[in-house]
């Protein structure tokens, strides 16, 4: 906008107004920022920054979703007023650091959220590795790296206005939620003692009246895609990776309720091991990217089931490069190697780094349905394969997954002449 160019625009540094730190003793933690009303206008590129932990050693962050694993649900209100919202945000966050190109994860996105994504082929060995981070969370407040999060991607609302006026949103405030207990998985060391790191909020605001009295004149309405979480459980096979689920079929047909009445236009679905441990080697380190990978299971296929109608065609989809194939259409570009979304590839430590680790761990489906839904069915199914080791030993094709289902839902805001506004669903 023009009015950055000409000193209308100062930014403010805000601290929490409270904050109890999130530890791996209390396994969560709460922050409360509070936008006081003093300026005229807040502008809608508010950023989050020193996102992240302290730890007893120096340990890397999560691989995938790096600092941001620690922000569990975050919410921006006015007063009690719910604006925008992401629940469940860990684990959707993983999938919108992969929803990028493998350049801009490499050169930006790691360095911004402390992920360790990024590929590239290893001169030494010709094979596929990450481009591994080198920024730990430590002991010491002053060296542990922190993350920097655009909240334009956690509430889409604030890319469908030009301003936040105070006239109209009187108790601005944003709350979070952190989640640290020990097999969420915000370090690379599972059992790592961890404290988070007291946010600060950066946001830029107008003081000119006769700009903000402009812009308010052309705020009558918004729309925006709230990205809202439901979840299904894929429960854990008869024989529970037994002789006996060797080409067992099994099926769910859940009946996902959170999206009705609602029109939704992209949806995804991330899946997670119901037993955290199941991504922890016995050293106590995660496994590839832990508990926010989403595992490859073996022959799957699924359709979702709108108003009755079947959106992908015959059987639905049943092939691993059909399932990314209709995950990039919908969302785009994605970050994928060799193995990323398939199960059990034969001599795949040839091509990939640390092969046994990160082999199957991106197995995201997703699709566009792009109507209002009165009922949405989900129908999954994958084949059980015979599988040995511990209870602790992860066994996608078998073991017990929590489904979690997000999906744009269509809202809006409309500012009635008085400035009193009214916040809906949006029919499209």
């Amino acid at each position: 906008m023009s009015f950055y160019s000409d000193e209308n625009v100062a930014t403010q540094y805000l601290d929490p107004k409270s904050f109890i730190a999130g530890t791996h003793l209390n396994a969560s933690g709460r922050v409360n920022f509070e936008l006081d009303g003093t300026s005229l206008a807040y502008l809608p590129n508010m950023r989050l920054l020193n996102v992240g932990c302290t730890s007893n050693g120096a340990h890397l962050y999560n691989r995938l979703v790096g600092a941001y694993a620690i922000i569990n649900n975050i919410r921006l209100l006015d007063g009690k007023t719910e604006l925008s919202a992401c629940n469940v945000n860990h684990l959707i966050q993983g999938f919108k650091n992969v929803n990028r190109t493998n350049s801009h994860s490499e050169s930006v996105d790691s360095k911004l959220s402390q992920n360790s994504l990024g590929w590239e082929v290893q001169g030494s060995d010709r094979k596929i590795g990450r481009v591994e981070k080198v920024n730990n969370a430590n002991v010491l407040e002053a060296v542990s790296a922190s993350g920097w999060l655009d909240l334009r991607d956690v509430f889409p609302m604030l890319n469908s206005v030009s301003h936040l006026p105070t006239a109209v949103f009187h108790n601005l405030n944003i709350q979070i939620e952190y989640s640290t207990l020990l097999d969420r998985q915000i370090l690379v060391n599972a059992a790592a003692h961890i404290t988070s790191k007291r946010p600060i909020l950066a946001v830029d605001v107008l003081q000119n009246p006769k700009i903000v009295a402009r812009l308010n004149g052309q705020l009558k309405s918004a729309k925006w895609l709230e990205l809202e979480h439901d979840q299904f459980n894929i429960p854990e096979s008869a024989n529970n990776g037994g002789a006996a689920d060797q080409g067992l079929v099994q099926s769910v047909n859940p009946k996902i309720n959170g999206f009705n009445n609602k029109h939704v236009e992209r949806i995804i679905i991330c899946k997670e091991y119901q037993n955290p441990l199941k991504a922890i080697a016995g050293d106590g380190t995660q496994l590839g990217f832990g508990r926010y990978q989403s595992p490859t299971c073996f022959d799957q296929t699924v359709n979702f089931r709108v108003n009755g109608r079947n959106v992908f065609p015959r059987n639905g989809i049943t092939k691993n490069n059909e399932r990314l194939a209709y995950l990039i259409d919908a969302w785009g570009d994605c970050i994928a190697y060799p193995s990323s979304n398939q199960y059990g590839l034969n001599n795949i430590s040839n091509v990939l780094v640390d092969a046994a680790q990160y082999s199957g761990q991106l197995d995201y489906i997703g699709g566009y349905i792009g109507e209002y839904v009165n009922d949405l069915v989900i129908n999954y199914s994958r084949k059980g394969l015979q599988a040995g080791g511990g209870a602790d030993v992860a066994r996608p094709t078998t073991d017990a997954l929590i489904a979690h289902v997000y999906a744009e839902c269509a809202k809006q805001l409309i500012v009635n002449p008085d400035l009193s506004y009214t916040i809906e669903y949006a029919q499209m």
